[in-house]
């Protein structure tokens, strides 16, 4: 047995007080108070830097490391969001199985069809990363998120394997969507994407411009 399960083998209690504490941990980061405050002064400071930039006139550092703050204060917003979002799905698989274990059956049949995730094969995160960059290459390096999965989707026609096309009941999407999400979000970790860019909006980072 893998040691660092063997914890949760032996009382699993333990295991979902962990669930509870990230969950706790991930709801603490989505807290909606201030979004939209946040969101209308990084529109006005967003838009006073262009202005800026197009009359020649330099930044200063004060305003541009602002927008950079409040653009990364928001993305950890959304990506909480979406993290809980994953999460609640996930839970409804390990629910399920659980549930079919147990010889439970549920009442209601699902609604969209759903297979075994880790069963069936599905594009490879790295092989998605590629796609994110072609797709906003292609848009010129910056487009809304819709327009960029869009584009991806093209891109993947005809390619996609049976585990991309599982149902992410909770984000309401099919996986490889959810999964490029996922991957926008490791790219921005790893200078990939603009970190600043506004909320809905991916962008090339310098690097790839």
């Amino acid at each position: 047995m893998d040691d660092a399960i063997a914890p949760f083998v032996k009382d699993p209690s333990q295991l979902a007080e962990l669930c509870r504490d990230v969950i706790d941990q991930l709801d603490a980061s989505s807290e909606d108070a201030s979004i939209a405050h946040q969101e209308a002064q990084l529109k006005v400071i967003a838009k006073a830097v262009d202005q800026l930039a197009k009359a020649g006139v330099p930044v200063p550092d004060s305003l541009r490391g602002e927008k950079i703050r409040l653009a990364a204060a928001l993305a950890v917003h959304a990506d909480a969001k979406q993290a809980l979002a994953q999460l609640a799905d996930e839970f409804q698989d390990i629910l399920n199985d659980l549930r079919e274990r147990l010889g439970q059956t549920t009442a209601t049949p699902a609604p969209k069809p759903r297979g075994k995730r880790t069963k069936l094969p599905k594009t490879a995160q790295v092989v998605l990363r590629e796609h994110v960059l072609q797709a906003l290459k292609h848009l010129g390096g910056r487009a809304r998120v819709p327009d960029v999965i869009q584009q991806i989707q093209e891109q993947l026609a005809g390619k996609l394997l049976p585990g991309d096309l599982v149902w992410r009941e909770a984000t309401n999407e099919a996986a490889w969507a959810n999964n490029a999400k996922w991957e926008r979000f490791q790219m921005v970790q790893d200078g990939l994407l603009r970190r600043d860019s506004l909320r809905g909006v991916w962008e090339l980072g310098e690097s790839e411009s």
